[in-house]
């Protein structure tokens, strides 16, 4: 008996094997046209009701829906993901997961419908996710350069407008993947900018150094980024691999014999109290809160854990 689209949606939640639903995402590929409506109810009810989604048994249809829309190259998703994107702090990444910092500029580039606006303004919204904008947005135009869709002249040519103005000057993620995109892309016009933002604090030298992106940018850029910025082609081939669909299997231990072991215990003392973890130095102080050492950074970027 064939599924209802509803069905098979819900088959991708595959909570008693936890396995990769592959035969759902295969009938789901076969049956683009039905299911292309339903993958895109599921982005508006996601915007509609974020904290629905959110760790509950429908989380992964989010996920599964923003690949699989990227894969029919389905302009329509465009926007509705660019919703989610602003939907303010935390909220993406908690949505996304590690799909934000590792596949989201090349899904936004696979549904991109050609009007670059949008774009713009999650890049430029500073209410939104830093990780939102540094990522699903501007590691977004290198992807779109690759694909032909623009040219490195207008990507320099927003990205000097963002030095100059566009982008409040806060230390975050935006400001560290603006100025390493300018190596990447051998953008050498905006070096004094990018030196600027490194004097200012505005970057983390953790994330990338001044000296290795001069050198990148006067190399003439590398293209290795190109590796990386792939349009969508087969979901199933790039969520496969995933760590989460393939739980390590606890190894197993050879046992020593029984006198052995007597002679290990007899050697160690042991304490009747269990072993307590320290409480945390800061209470209450969140991943994205200002960090309490009064450093002006993210308490995630100094001394959280």
């Amino acid at each position: 008996m064939t599924s209802t689209a509803l069905e098979l949606l819900d088959r991708l939640d595959d909570t008693e094997t936890g396995g990769f639903p592959k035969k759902a995402l295969q009938e789901i590929i076969a049956r683009k046209e039905e299911m292309i409506p339903h993958l895109l109810a599921v982005l508006e009810s996601v915007h509609a009701d974020p904290a629905a989604f959110i760790g509950g048994p429908k989380a992964v249809h989010c996920i599964y829906a923003a690949y699989l829309l990227a894969q029919f190259r389905e302009t329509r998703a465009y926007r509705p993901l660019m919703a989610l994107m602003n939907l303010g702090e935390r909220i993406p990444q908690d949505l996304f997961e590690d799909s934000i910092t590792e596949d989201m500029h090349n899904i936004v580039a696979s549904v991109y419908d050609g009007d670059e606006e949008p774009l713009r303004n999650l890049i430029e919204n500073h209410d939104a996710d830093e990780f939102a904008r540094a990522c699903a947005g501007l590691e977004t135009y290198p992807v779109l350069v690759h694909a032909g869709v623009m040219t490195m002249e207008s990507v320099e040519g927003y990205f000097r407008e963002l030095f100059e103005g566009k982008l409040e000057r806060e230390h975050s993620a935006v400001w560290n993947n603006l100025c390493s995109l300018c190596g990447e892309l051998g953008f050498t016009s905006l070096l004094p900018h990018v030196r600027k933002a490194f004097e200012e604090g505005l970057c983390d030298p953790f994330f990338d150094q001044l000296e290795d992106i001069e050198n990148r940018a006067e190399s003439g850029g590398v293209r290795d980024w190109a590796q990386k910025c792939q349009l969508v082609d087969d979901v199933v081939a790039m969520m496969e691999p995933w760590a989460c669909f393939h739980p390590e299997t606890p190894r197993k231990t050879a046992k020593p014999p029984p006198d052995e072991l007597a002679n290990l215990l007899g050697t160690r003392e042991f304490s009747s109290r269990p072993s307590v973890p320290p409480p945390p130095k800061y209470p209450g102080v969140g991943r994205n809160d200002p960090c309490p050492c009064a450093s002006g950074r993210k308490f995630k970027k100094c001394c959280g854990p």
